[in-house]
């Protein structure tokens, strides 16, 4: 959905890792199966996390396939959730959704002035706009129990809104019935319609959350650019925004009581654990502006964090929660080039210490490379 849940690996032990994964490529190898190499630029962990709730709601066991090798995997084959489940179909049609409407909120901020007007930005954010809405439509019989052009019409009228009013419930209800017709689509498709009342209500304050940690990370980018922030527009402080977050996700975890599960050990991680997470690591940014704090997004703490693997190295030679590119050139540098058969590295997609490939095997006396 909106990129908000980053699950601590140091929460998920190896079988949870394992299906995190395992939903992860799934939804990722069914865009590009489906909709193209450049569609899977629109996978994120919220539609992840939609693959994980559906799974987690069904009694069947999730069916799987084998997948190739992949450079994010370290060039390793892997086992992963079928591209004909239920959720990894329902997570691809969200990823292409809310990237459609992304792409054309972008323009509808500089039609309604809220944004620098860029010729060029808009041009490309509506084209994008008009090809993703048509592949977020591909699969028919999810992109109708989603309704997709039901979302796409809800997060269209955000500018709108922006435009016009200043209340802080008003700008975020277009994010939070978005979200909730994701999350009531995935009881559907479990097969357990009993969950959609309570769904419809976890995914709307989920959806208000992710737009306030939005607005709260953007708080000074956004008066920089000039582009409209909630918060400012309301006058609504981010420490403000923060505790109204903290009530909502202990709303959700009341409700989330009333659901009907089979296995939620891995969705208790990603989403109500993610989500107590991506909030209180904006806290402390919030608590005294005229101290100078770390930003835990560029910054790690002066300590280990608690869970922190006391064999790897610490501070890591990279900033916690990195972006996708900012992750796919170390990584193929460490993978592709040869490092990792020969030290101790760093696996800049999971962010991992791991040991040479080469630990258990004498390679230098396959050849003489070693003598020279």
């Amino acid at each position: 959905m909106f990129g908000v849940l980053t699950p601590c690996r140091h929460a998920l032990d190896d079988e949870l890792m394992d299906q995190w994964r395992s939903h992860l490529c799934g939804v990722c190898l069914s865009l590009r199966n489906n909709h193209g190499q450049t569609s899977r630029l629109t996978v994120n962990t919220d539609a992840v996390m939609v693959s994980i709730l559906t799974a987690a709601q069904s009694s069947a066991e999730c069916a799987s396939t084998e997948a190739g090798r992949c450079p994010l995997r370290g060039m390793r084959t892997a086992t992963v959730v079928s591209a004909d489940e239920p959720g990894v179909r329902l997570a691809a049609t969200t990823s292409l959704t809310l990237a459609a409407a992304k792409a054309t909120d972008v323009s509808n901020e500089q039609d309604h002035a809220l944004a620098p007007r860029t010729r060029l930005r808009a041009g490309v954010a509506g084209r994008a706009g008009r090809y993703l809405r048509r592949r977020a439509g591909t699969d028919t019989a999810v992109a109708a129990g989603l309704d997709v052009d039901g979302v796409l019409t809800t997060l269209a009228r955000q500018a709108e809104v922006e435009s016009s009013s200043r209340i802080l419930d008003d700008l975020t209800s277009a994010s939070a019935d978005a979200a909730a017709q994701v999350f009531s689509a995935s009881a559907m498709l479990a097969g357990v319609p009993g969950n959609r009342d309570a769904l419809e209500s976890i995914g709307a304050d989920f959806g208000r959350i992710a737009h306030l940690l939005d607005a709260v990370d953007d708080y000074d980018s956004d008066d920089r650019e000039g582009r409209f922030n909630p918060l400012r527009a309301t006058g609504t402080p981010p420490a403000a925004a923060l505790d109204d977050c903290r009530r909502l996700a202990a709303t959700i975890r009341k409700r989330y009581a009333d659901l009907t599960l089979v296995d939620d050990r891995l969705l208790r991680v990603v989403l109500l654990d993610g989500l107590r997470h991506a909030i209180h690591k904006r806290m402390h940014r919030e608590t005294d502006p005229s101290m100078p704090v770390a930003d835990s997004r560029t910054q790690w703490p002066p300590h280990r964090p608690f869970g922190y693997p006391a064999e790897w190295p610490y501070p890591p030679p990279f900033k916690p929660d990195r972006a996708f590119h900012e992750r796919l050139l170390p990584f193929l540098g460490v993978s592709c080039l040869g490092k990792a058969c020969c030290v101790d590295h760093w696996n800049h997609c999971t962010d991992k210490y791991k040991v040479a490939a080469c630990d258990d095997c004498n390679c230098c006396d396959c050849c003489d490379c070693c003598d020279l």
